[in-house]
């Protein structure tokens, strides 16, 4: 389930979320605003490249657009050997250098949508689609067009390793949604036609359950139809008293009334995990949107208004936290109509995307990197 689609559907009100918490239990974590410790650097997306900037509103003035068509950092992540994410209409970001580097590549990113970004054992892939609402003298009838690509973190290069043909899907069709599973890929197939649009849902397995990437040969015995049903129960958010413990601990000292949803990554996960932190009092209210990284020595949870809880554990080398010590804190503060999304942890250093985001349109977008050990060295001295 890409909560992104989601929430952009309803207007984009973030409000100060250290108010809604200091409004409720008096032990909750006490809250740093980082910008006055100077552990940050800003960046900004452009056609030519990703540069240095001293704030977000600083950055060049650029047309808003439909967010499917925009420079946006659209997902990122890590495995145990890979750090990167991907960005649409541009390429590809590698983190795993200790620097943010972009790698452009107009022959696959120029005229699609990035969606899902997954982390298999072949490497990091992610999946292509064409909003054809958006690109009506874009949309190609042929259909040799890549589905899933996988970057190659020695080559620096995006290799297609599906495309559409392989699943023998029309020119008019697209992958709108795909969901990654334990030896099972599940997709929505979106048919459009001059008088009427078609959704259908496929599932294709690999040739085993270990996250490897689905082969042509492979798909072409395992390809079914599945209903609507059987998608939608696949994408159902979990509710987070099934998060691992690292990620409920962050939340430990909330108030209950704080209600939002997280995306989840998970170290030895395949795809990203939905946790649903709401309750059907919460209809009609606002519902933060956050998203939050797990492994083995703690977890950290970074909220669109910058709010972010963390492991001490994550902040410290020496060893002597534990994960349920936790440390909340404020990313810089964003101008109006700017929002945090996704983020991923390299080495020292949380690099978090920004977007300027009005509904379903995004303007200017980059990144933030945050230097988590310089954050723990002068929390530990307040």
């Amino acid at each position: 389930m890409n909560l992104l689609k989601y929430f952009r559907t309803i207007a984009l009100v973030v409000f100060p979320m250290l108010f809604l918490l200091s409004c409720g239990d008096n032990s909750v974590p006490p809250m740093t605003e980082i910008s006055l410790l100077k552990a940050h650097q800003w960046y900004y997306f452009s056609p030519l490249g990703l540069f240095p900037v001293d704030a977000p509103q600083q950055a060049p003035e650029v047309a808003a657009k439909p967010w499917t068509e925009a420079i946006r950092l659209a997902n990122a992540g890590s495995s145990s050997t890979d750090n990167c994410g991907v960005v649409n209409r541009l390429g590809i970001m590698d983190f795993s250098s200790g620097k943010p580097t972009l790698y452009r590549d107009p022959a696959i990113f120029q005229h699609v949508t990035v969606d899902t970004l997954v982390f298999t054992k072949d490497g990091p892939i992610f999946n292509l689609y064409q909003n054809d609402y958006f690109n009506k003298q874009q949309t190609s009838e042929k259909k040799q067009r890549p589905l899933l690509v996988k970057y190659d973190k020695y080559s620096k290069l995006c290799i297609p390793v599906l495309t559409y043909e392989d699943l023998d899907l029309p020119g008019n069709a697209q992958i709108t949604s795909i969901i990654p599973q334990k030896g099972s890929w599940l997709a929505t197939v979106k048919t459009t036609h001059n008088d009427r649009v078609d959704f259908s849902y496929i599932s294709f397995s690999t040739v085993n359950e270990d996250g490897s990437i689905p082969t042509p040969a492979n798909i072409a015995l395992t390809k079914k139809e599945i209903s609507n049903t059987e998608f939608r129960n696949a994408q159902q958010p979990l509710k987070l008293s099934m998060a691992p413990e690292a990620l409920q601990l962050l939340f430990a000292q909330v108030p209950h009334t704080f209600e939002f949803y997280l995306t989840s990554k998970e170290e030895g996960q395949i795809a990203p995990v939905i946790y649903d932190n709401t309750s059907q009092q919460s209809l009609g209210q606002y519902i933060f949107q956050g998203y939050s990284y797990v492994s083995s020595k703690g977890a950290v949870a970074l909220f669109s208004d910058g709010t972010t809880y963390i492991s001490k554990s994550l902040l410290y080398t020496d060893g002597l936290q534990q994960a349920e010590e936790v440390i909340a804190f404020l990313l810089p503060k964003l101008p109006a109509g700017f929002i945090y999304g996704d983020f991923t942890i390299s080495g020292d250093t949380l690099y978090a995307a920004w977007e300027e985001s009005d509904f379903y349109k995004t303007g200017r977008s980059g990144l933030i990197a945050v230097n988590l050990r310089e954050i723990g060295k002068k929390l530990e001295k307040e």
